[in-house]
């Protein structure tokens, strides 16, 4: 029994240094975006577009929480804190989450959310003593802070129409309600608030010379209302001009006995009669504000979190990308990925990360860079990044040093409108290194070309049929026998091919062709294309994906059987995995087929996992870790898969959890790595008896799920594990414990 216990020790240890969370999800997201902020504890939260994050001054660390953490939604729109210090947070698909700091749990109220009402945001929380204040995109809910139970919704508030939209909400003596039409207030000595006679009505324009209100609140014996002409004052049943006329106030706070306001470049303050200027920033966009003390001021932005202390200021927010545009994604061989974040205006740079570290590209920090605008990018097997610029060309970026190539120094012609204006659309490596790209409605009708290994460019054009400056070329891959695809998303749709057949300078032997809707294509609104471990060519469609599974017999191969399960689902992106299995995105989430195309693997969507939108806009894998990356417009989700590049020949075998704990009517299983492709498993007794054997799926990893042949949960003991090539010449043990509970 000593024995045993040694071992139950040894693998352990090992268990916890290799032991990989395989089904975790990560979320990466931009967190500058700051709708709203409040200070708890000494400490501030601020709630964003991309999650809420807390920051403590005292050591300038960052906490965040994502969807992966357990949030309902990361597009946050209010907050609030309750008099046991948890966090109110309201998002823009009406979501109400409430976090407990003291043990991270999240308390989830989903009843507007769940209504039939198209707008449901969550405009702003109000906790005032046990009750909290939700003001919503179709009326006012009153909740219990303690109960998390409603006590009262309000859809009808007085003349307004039903379900006009609740800006924000205060109570003293009387509850007060920022609507879209005006203010709505509570009759004196009214109980029934249901019924709409209960309010008085203020309207805009009318009975408030402003167009519209932001907040509401109550400073020495006053109410006041932040209006988008300044502060109005309430009094005799009369809303009458109070401060700052003619000045946009998104917010106020009270502090003691000064007043705060947050204009939409100025925040000022108000005491003892007297309006002056505490901070103003042209280049910001201030929506909130909020005190932790009088020498500490919290003021939110597009850009950040702005904090004023001293005298001095500095922008606030968490490491994170710059942006949610996570347009096209590409892993490099290290493991490291890199973004592109679109065309146009819409672009602002490319992003790195490595792992735990955003890094962020654009001509504001490297000015040797043409623009902002990259739409596309691969990271090349030769460590080089191809970074494809919408207007000004390709960046490559290799051994820590950018080069960009445009009109100027390598041939590419661009559009008719302005032959300066080269938009390459994709880039890819061939078997021999070189690089190619298309380029879109070049001039020249040379929509591909080639930057050979001996820095020499090459321009194709096609005749079969003509390729003009009307054909949109896109997405670009190149298969094992160097012949390269590429989509044409506008003018003559549909799938292109070449190949040079080794002579960028002879034109006679070159091979190209054409496939199109009327050869048997599901359809010629094509969004993506990729090539999968057998050498198939997939085809994402608005209307689900053909497949041509002999690419060079292509318009005979050609069929649309496969994925079915893709039917009718608008295609976004493909990407495939270590496994061959199919990672495709939709509007409607992810799916997940098996090598063959056949079988649904699995589905995830915003509903049944903690993806921050179901408008998949890439994806991209990383195959030695087995990390998929999958970006939206609300952030960057990451999750650890078992799907991990196999192994080329066995050094050491690794088991986890070690011991292994079964018990009746609970799954649990071993995983088994450091695995060759196509590995053969047995499991052995200590005494040599065969327990199960089994195939690996294809990877680095497999599982045993702790039952013998016949289906039972094998007793307690040390089993053998032995893994082994098909001619059995390469061959790897390893051992775990197993308690039977």
């Amino acid at each position: 029994m000593r024995t045993l216990r040694v071992l139950i020790a040894v693998f352990l240890v090992a268990s916890q240094i290799i032991a990989q969370s395989i089904g975790q999800w990560k979320i990466y997201s931009d967190l500058k975006d700051v709708n709203a902020a409040v200070t708890v504890n000494n400490t501030v939260w601020a709630a964003t577009g991309g999650g809420v994050f807390r920051f403590n001054p005292s050591d300038s660390t960052y906490t965040t929480y994502t969807k992966a953490d357990g949030l309902s939604s990361q597009g946050l729109s209010a907050i609030d804190v309750d008099p046991s210090n948890r966090i109110w947070l309201g998002s823009k698909e009406g979501f109400i989450n409430i976090v407990d700091p003291s043990d991270n749990s999240i308390t989830k109220i989903i009843d507007i959310f769940n209504s039939n009402n198209t707008q449901k945001q969550i405009n702003d929380i109000f906790v005032k003593g046990d009750t909290a204040f939700v003001s919503f995109d179709f009326g006012l809910s009153i909740i219990s802070t303690k109960t998390f139970s409603f006590y009262d919704s309000f859809l009808k508030l007085g003349s307004f129409p039903a379900q006009t939209r609740v800006i924000s909400a205060y109570k003293s003596s009387l509850i007060y309600a920022v609507t879209e039409n005006g203010v709505a207030v509570q009759k004196p000595g009214t109980t029934n608030l249901s019924a709409p006679e209960s309010w008085n009505n203020y309207s805009f324009g009318s009975n408030i010379n402003v167009q519209s209100a932001s907040r509401i609140l109550g400073f020495n014996g006053q109410i006041l209302l932040a209006t988008s002409n300044g502060v109005f004052t309430f009094a005799n049943n009369s809303w009458q001009p109070f401060i700052l006329q003619g000045v946009m106030i998104n917010d106020m706070t009270v502090s003691g006995n000064v007043l705060y306001l947050a204009g939409t470049h100025d925040l000022f303050q108000y005491s003892n009669g007297n309006v002056s200027t505490v901070y103003s920033n042209q280049n910001l966009s201030f929506s909130s504000v909020d005190v932790l003390s009088a020498q500490t001021i919290y003021v939110s932005s597009t850009s950040g979190l702005i904090e004023l202390k001293n005298g001095k200021s500095r922008l606030i927010y968490p490491n994170g990308p710059s942006s949610n545009s996570f347009v096209n994604l590409s892993v490099d061989p290290l493991g490291q990925l890199w973004v592109a974040t679109g065309k146009d205006v819409t672009g602002v740079g490319f992003f790195k990360f490595d792992g735990s570290t955003w890094k962020t590209y654009d001509v504001q920090r490297y000015p040797q860079l043409p623009t902002n605008s990259y739409y596309n990018v691969f990271a090349g097997p030769d460590s080089a990044v191809y970074l494809c610029n919408w207007g000004r060309g390709i960046t490559i970026f290799k051994n820590n040093s950018l080069t960009t190539y445009n009109k100027s120094n390598s041939g590419l012609v661009g559009i008719p409108a302005d032959t300066n204006f080269v938009v390459i659309t994709d880039a890819k490596t061939d078997s021999k290194g070189n690089v190619w790209m298309t380029n879109l409605q070049s001039a020249t009708r040379k929509q591909l070309s080639v930057l050979t290994k001996q820095n020499k460019w090459y321009h194709y054009s096609f005749t079969n049929p003509v390729l003009t400056t009307l054909d949109l070329l896109d997405k670009l891959v190149i298969d094992q026998n160097n012949t390269k695809w590429f989509s044409v998303m506008n003018g003559n749709r549909g799938i292109y091919y070449f190949n040079e057949n080794k002579t960028f300078d002879n034109l006679n032997d070159d091979t190209q062709g054409y496939i199109s809707k009327s050869d048997g294509l599901i359809s010629d609104l094509i969004s993506c294309i990729a090539i999968d471990h057998k050498q198939n060519l997939w085809i994402g469609t608005n209307i689900g994906v053909s497949v041509i599974t002999d690419l060079n017999n292509p318009k005979k191969s050609l069929t649309s059987s496969l994925g079915i399960a893709l039917r009718n689902q608008n295609v976004t992106c493909i990407a495939v995995d270590p496994l061959d299995q199919k990672w495709i995105g939709t509007d409607q989430g992810i799916f997940i087929l098996s090598p063959d195309g056949v079988q649904l693997v699995d589905q995830y969507n915003s509903s049944n996992s903690p993806l921050p939108s179901n408008e998949i806009k890439s994806i991209a894998f990383d195959p030695k870790n087995g990390i998929v990356y999958i970006g939206t417009d609300f952030g960057l989700a990451e999750l650890a898969t078992p799907s991990i590049q196999p192994v080329e020949s066995f050094s050491k075998l690794f088991v986890y959890p070690n011991p292994l704990l079964l018990k009746d009517g609970e799954a649990n299983s071993l995983t088994i790595d450091g695995l060759i492709k196509n590995s053969n498993i047995k499991i052995l007794s200590i005494s040599g008896n065969l327990i199960r054997d089994f195939k690996s799926p294809g990877g680095k990893v497999a599982f045993w799920d702790g039952r013998d042949v016949d289906g039972n949960l094998v007793p307690s003991g040390i089993y053998i594990i032995i893994a082994n090539d098909d001619e059995a010449n390469n061959v790897t043990t390893s051992k775990v414990a197993v308690i039977r509970k």
